[in-house]
Parts: structure tokens; sequence; C-alpha cells
């Protein structure tokens, strides 16, 4: 700008902005552009082409610090920003000084990062009082997402991105997807999977329902992992464990735990050929399905003959991960629950084996056909509206999303080299403290901040030789025993926040937690099946049709966004 006015007014705004933000020495300001003041009238050509001519700097400007080097390096001043995750279980803390992610990620940036956690109610609370930190992380489906996104609390991240983040690498069919209502993009999600990002970094679909078994105990009754591919035949492995009552360290090891007050009863279910589409392409709920209620009473066989204990109701995730490290169980589902837990437990003992036992199919199906763990992305990252240095956060993302960044976080910093065939070739001493002791390993050199990074770059360089986890590592992408399909249009139909079905949700949701003790427990298969169906009529009374009905408004749109006729392949 020439004239003074305007350059009076420019440094007016410079020195308020300095006194509230967090970080020293930004090369550029972080307003945006409709927050500058509105300039005077003027018949001066001059005066009225200045802002075209300044917003032509600025992306000259944002051209040349790409080319000069990465935008995370192109302001390094100390910078602090909040981070609150919606998930009260996360137990990081930054320490740029003992972690050596935390330190490389802040000598980098500059960046210092203020982690706050706490469950879903925290975060109602947070956007009800309107105090939400710079950076909020939830579940990609969560009705708060969208709430931030409909009522202008969140920021746009095109505009961020190309103005001050032009190497910030996110599939461009995670922003097709993501695209709001209003036409923008605000959420980046983790662990999402499109045919771009599968196909640009030679991904897979991923499923977490996953079965795993103690190898070795599976050894000592004299079975092996083809045995538990059938329902009949995993149930004849707990059995025996029961009746042979096997010991490990001088406890009693219970034949089979899982977690209720999670999805185990959806998991198996699907295992048996539940799904969540009719044969006219509607969407249906999964416990009206016949697969659910073979699931039921397969839950309700094991808890009468004693091979699923009352643990199962009421253990949390740490406390079965516990129970899994310390060797007192021999199978479980879910990979969520034993990824860690099993480290601990090989750790300790290098005869004891958590090892992938693959799917098991039911009375109804030859073949698993199971739903990826969430394409559209297990968690959303969305940007503060109010955020005081929006410009340093676009940057980190493009930093935590860089292809160097995410195999730290994965592997640790100084733990890996890419081979020439492009694997990752991990380094002997890293790797072995990480089996060894995952804790101490996270502690010193993993980042655990994977919340808006690309999972695919990591299965695209996946080291060829893990270890003993080799052979796991490989069959739970690569099992064709089983059939791994895109699951978005089923994972967005989460009714809005405060509608009717919404509460319908929330009330049916708190019901079967509480239905499915009595159903599984039940003292006969008879019993079992009065109590489902007692459950089902009271979700009826709370409203499942309803909710169904308009959960499947939502999932034809999903549908018509990527043009399917059918989103469950057994359909098609």
């Amino acid at each position: 700008m020439k004239r003074k006015k305007w350059i009076s007014l420019l440094l007016v705004m410079a020195v308020g902005l300095s006194l509230f933000s967090g970080c020293g020495g930004r090369e550029e300001t972080a307003s945006k552009p409709e927050e500058a003041p509105a300039a005077p009238e003027s018949s001066d050509t001059e005066t009225q082409e200045a802002p075209d001519a300044e917003a032509e700097t600025d992306a000259e400007n944002s051209e040349a610090a790409a080319a000069d080097g990465p935008s995370w390096k192109q302001d390094t001043s100390d910078c602090t920003v909040t981070w609150f995750m919606a998930y009260d279980w996360y137990g990081k803390k930054f320490d740029e000084v003992n972690n050596l992610f935390d330190k490389k990620l802040y000598e980098e940036t500059g960046v210092k990062i203020d982690i706050q956690t706490g469950d879903t109610d925290k975060l109602n609370m947070l956007i009800q009082t309107g105090k939400l930190p710079d950076i909020v992380t939830m579940d990609a489906n969560s009705t708060q997402r969208k709430l931030l996104e409909d009522n202008g609390m969140v920021q746009p991240l095109e505009p961020l991105m190309e103005q001050y983040a032009p190497d910030l690498e996110v599939p461009q069919s995670m922003i097709d997807w993501y695209t709001a209502k209003d036409g923008h993009w605000y959420s980046i999600a983790s662990y999402y999977y499109g045919d771009d990002n599968i196909a640009g970094n030679q991904g897979y679909y991923e499923t977490h329902n996953q079965n795993y078994v103690r190898e070795d105990i599976l050894g000592q009754i004299g079975m092996s992992i083809d045995d538990l591919q059938t329902k009949e035949g995993f149930l004849n492995a707990l059995r025996a464990v029961k009746e042979q009552n096997i010991q490990y360290n001088g406890q009693t090891v219970v034949p089979y735990m899982v977690l209720f007050s999670d999805i185990a009863d959806i998991q198996v279910a699907q295992q048996l050929g539940a799904h969540e589409e009719d044969a006219e392409g509607n969407f249906q709920s999964l416990y009206t399905t016949p697969e659910y209620r073979e699931a039921m009473l397969l839950f309700n066989q094991m808890y009468r003959e004693g091979l699923l204990t009352d643990d199962s109701f009421t253990v949390d995730k740490s406390q079965l991960e516990q129970e899994i490290a310390a060797g007192r169980v021999f199978a479980s589902t879910a990979k969520t629950n034993v990824s860690n837990s099993k480290l601990s437990l090989y750790a300790s003992d290098n005869n004891a084996i958590m090892r992938y036992a693959g799917q098991f199919t039911g009375d109804n199906n030859e073949k698993s056909i199971i739903p990826a763990q969430n394409n559209m992305g297990w968690t959303a990252t969305l940007v503060n509206k109010d955020a005081q240095n929006p410009d340093r956060i676009i940057r980190l993302f493009a930093y935590l999303n860089s292809k160097e960044a995410t195999l730290d976080n994965e592997w640790g910093v100084g733990g890996w080299t890419l081979g020439d065939d492009g694997k990752v070739v991990r380094d002997s001493e890293v790797a072995a403290l990480r089996d060894a002791n995952p804790t101490e390993f996270t502690a010193k050199y993993a980042g655990d901040m994977g919340w808006t990074s690309d999972y695919t770059i990591i299965q695209g360089t996946y080291p060829l030789d893990e270890g003993v986890w080799s052979d796991d590592t490989y069959l739970m992408t690569h099992d064709d025993r089983i059939e791994i399909y895109d699951d978005k249009c089923f994972a967005d139909v989460a009714p809005e926040a405060g509608s009717d079905e919404a509460a319908i949700q929330a009330r049916i949701k708190e019901y079967r937690l509480q239905a499915l003790g009595r159903i599984i427990t039940a003292s006969s298969a008879e019993q079992c099946e009065a109590e489902l169906d007692a459950a089902l009529a009271e979700m009826e009374n709370l409203g499942l049709s309803k909710l169904i009905s308009y959960q499947n408004e939502l999932f034809q749109a999903n549908k018509a966004k990527l043009g399917l006729k059918f989103a469950y392949p057994g359909n098609k």
C-alpha cells in the first residue's frame, strides 16, 4: 500500500496481532482477508486496485516459499498451539527434550503442542462455551464434526493450504468427501482410504475385525490356525483350552475375552455375514439381521459353557489389554485390543505369541465379507476459527503429513531407512527396543501423533521382514479367505446433533449395552432368543424404524456421491 492511511492501519493491525499471538516473528499475518479494514471511498485507481495487487504478491510469496523449501521451515520461531483430542485414554505429553519425535518436530517447525484430552462430554462443553482450543480432533463420523462445520466454528482449510502450505499432502478424494454444504473443506481425516492415495502409495483396505489367539497354547491343545476358520472350529479351540485347564504363569487362561462395551457383538455378527444394506439397496439395522441373532446365540453358548466370563461385560480397553499382556487370555477379537498388548506379552516371553487368526464363518456364509475399519477415516481434525496462528497450524499439518514424519511417527526417529525397493529397513537396535519394551520405545522414539497423516504411506513402505510378525503383517491385509470392502457409505450416516434421530440413536445405544448382558447370559438358547426379541421390540419402541429411515436418506446420498447402486459387495 502506498497511501499513508493504509500504512497506519496496517501497523495498528500488526501491533494488535503481536499482542495476542502465541508465536513470535511470523513472516505473514494470520488475519483472513475479510477481516482487514474496509478501504476508504476514493476515486484513486491505484488505491482501489491495491488489495488485488497485495493478493497477487501473497500468491507469489507462497509459490516462492514452496520453491525454497518445505512450508514449515518458512517460520520456525517459537510457537505454542493447543490441541484437544476427544479421547480421554490418550496420554501423550509433548516432550521436545526427551522424545526424539517431538524434538525433531520442534526443531523443524518451531511449534510446541499443548495437548489436551477429554471425553465427548468435555468436547460438547467446549463447543457450547465457545472455548475451543486451536486444533480439535474427534471421531470423523461424529455429529460434533458436522456441527462445528455447519455453524462456522472452524476454518476452511483450502485457503490456508493455498496461502501458507501448498506442500500439504492430502488425497483429493478426501477433500471431495469432506466438502461441507457450503462448499468448503474443513476436516483432515486420519486413516482415510481412497482410490487415489491407495494407488499413489501402494496401499490397501484394512479391517480391525480380526480374531487373535495364543499360538503357543494352540499348539498345546493340538490345533492350528486353519482349524479356527469356522464357528464350530473356533468353539472347539475354546473348549479345549477350558477342558485341559490351560495355565500360564500359575494362572488359569480365560478361553475368550472381548469388549462388549465396544462393538464385539457387531464384529462377530459381521464375520458371520451381517451387513447394513438389504437386497433392495436400502440401509438396514444390523440388529435385525439373522446373522446378528446367530452371533447372540454363539455368545450365549460360549457363556453357558464357561468359555466367556463376566469380565467381558465389565472390563474397559486398558484392562483387557493388561489381561492379554499378562498372558491370561487365549483368544480375542479386534486388532485395536491386541496390537499393543501382544508386543508387551512377547517382550516378557518370546514363546508367547498372540497370532492373527483371521475370521470365522457361520451358518449362512462360506466367506466373510467385512467392512473396512472406516475408510472415511478414524478421526477428523479441524482448526478453530479463532485460532491465533492458523498459518503455523496448517504448516504443522504439512510437516506431520510428510512422508518422513509419517514414517518417523510409525517406526521412531532414527529407527528406519528406505531401501532401494522403497520398503522400510528398520534399525535393529531401535526395533529390538520396540519389541522388548514398547513403552520405552514410544517415550523415546515414537510420536503417537498420526492424527492427520496418511497411513497408506506406511502400508506402501512396510518392511518386508517384520521378524516374528512378518506372516501376520502380510495375512492381515492379504487374506484371500475374506473380502474387505469400502465402508464410507455406511460410516457417514450419523444423525445431526440435537435432532430427534440423534436422541433416538443415543437411547438405542445405551439400551443395547444394557440388553446385551441379559441376552448373552440367558440360561438357554431359547431364553437367549426371547431376550433378543424383547430387546428388538424395545428398540422399535425407542424409534429404531424412524432412525433407519433417516439414515437411509444419508446412505442413498452417500452412494450417489460415489456413483453406486449397491455398496455391499454381496448385493452386486
